[in-house]
């Protein structure tokens, strides 16, 4: 009988594993609910205590400036709120300027960690100075860090798949901008964004190149879901997007045994065709209300390029009956399973008020149903 890591990994390879991974994305929101603690040592812990297998959760290859040059630097500290709400405020200084943004969470009483950047550093198309002049210091006096996955490697074992995590180049600008300016920026000042995006891409490059080169993680995902989100047109795909993407599998395959996927959100029917091409390894998370592209249609399609990850509703998770919960994960497995190159994840993150019992359901029809040997 395979562990967890092996089904996991057979399935992302292109194999057939002896049954079906289940991989619900248990991130920090869902950690915290159930331990009280939102750490990747708590999505694990929680995958643990399910019987599935963990991915995805909050590790990466950390950035590490020891030492700012003169006139830079970059600090932050809470900020008090109204009650029951909870703020950090970031500040980046250049010698050209400094500009601040405010990260705040608590909105949502029963859901605390649900966090909104209300002020992005970026307010305005001048501040893309600042904020390259500050990328660009990162990036020259900056390296990576393995050390989190390389213990998240070691902690999980054969129980788990500590999966690293990329930001891809416009998920960055993104955050530094919010999602509808940076769109008009993308027509009104694009040689603004191109100078932030070029050391932007340098830091994940070297971020990559350190998950291939120095950790022993086998398994990667860039985010992309910025862009898909957004809707991107096919053009500003190729420009903004897809030439990182091409990049990244081509690095990350210098190195036999390491895979990469995509994390994407929303309507991804028209990106499929470029993004499968790419060469990537498998390919997440196929909404149900957002999205557009029916698992069994994506897997007709591409199901014998990549590995498919996700489709499960999470609203089910959240609102319906465990006979419900277990219809919907055969329903994934009459979709997808057939031939390998499948894993069974939810359709984004498992919301707070998921039910333990409807995850458990999941869990288990996969064990019970979903066995190619």
């Amino acid at each position: 009988m395979m562990t967890p890591r092996q089904r996991f990994i057979t399935a992302v390879s292109g194999g057939i594993p002896d049954q079906v991974p289940c991989s619900p994305l248990i991130h920090h929101r869902y950690a915290r609910k159930i331990l009280g603690r939102t750490d990747w040592r708590a999505c694990f812990e929680v995958h643990k205590m399910l019987g599935s297998v963990a991915h995805r959760g909050p590790l990466g290859i950390g950035w590490h400036v020891p030492e700012w040059p003169p006139g830079y630097s970059w600090r932050s500290e809470e900020v008090p709120m109204e009650e029951g709400r909870h703020g950090l405020r970031s500040w980046i200084t250049t010698p050209n300027g400094e500009l601040t943004s405010l990260h705040v969470w608590g909105f949502v009483p029963d859901d605390p960690e649900v966090g909104k950047i209300v002020e992005p550093y970026v307010k305005q198309p001048e501040d893309w100075r600042i904020f390259a002049d500050w990328m660009a210091a990162q990036a020259e006096y900056g390296k990576p860090d393995v050390s989190q996955a390389c213990e998240a490697y070691e902690v999980m074992g054969e129980e788990g798949v500590a999966s690293i995590g990329f930001g891809s180049v416009f998920t960055q600008l993104g955050t530094a901008r919010d999602m509808q300016p940076i769109i008009y920026d993308l027509y009104d000042c694009p040689d603004l964004l191109q100078a932030a995006a070029e050391p932007a891409a340098h830091i994940t490059r070297e971020c990559v190149k350190a998950f291939v080169n120095d950790a022993p993680n086998e398994v990667a995902w860039l985010d992309i879901c910025w862009a898909t989100g957004a809707e991107l047109t096919i053009e500003d795909m190729e420009r903004w997007v897809l030439p990182e993407c091409r990049e990244v599998v081509e690095i990350v395959h210098s190195r036999p045994g390491k895979y990469i996927g995509y994390y994407s959100l929303g309507r991804i029917r028209r990106y499929m065709p470029a993004l499968v091409d790419t060469g990537a390894d498998f390919i997440e998370t196929f909404e149900q209300n957002m999205g557009d592209l029916p698992l069994w249609e994506a897997k007709k399609l591409y199901g014998d390029r990549i590995c498919l990850m996700g489709n499960f509703d999470c609203l089910i998770l959240a609102r319906g009956t465990v006979e419900q919960a277990r219809e919907e994960a055969r329903r994934c497995l009459r979709e997808a399973m057939e031939g390998g190159r499948y894993v069974m994840v939810t359709a984004d993150e498992v919301p707070t008020d998921a039910k333990w019992e409807n995850l458990r359901a999941m869990v288990e029809v996969c064990e019970e149903e979903g066995r190619y040997q």
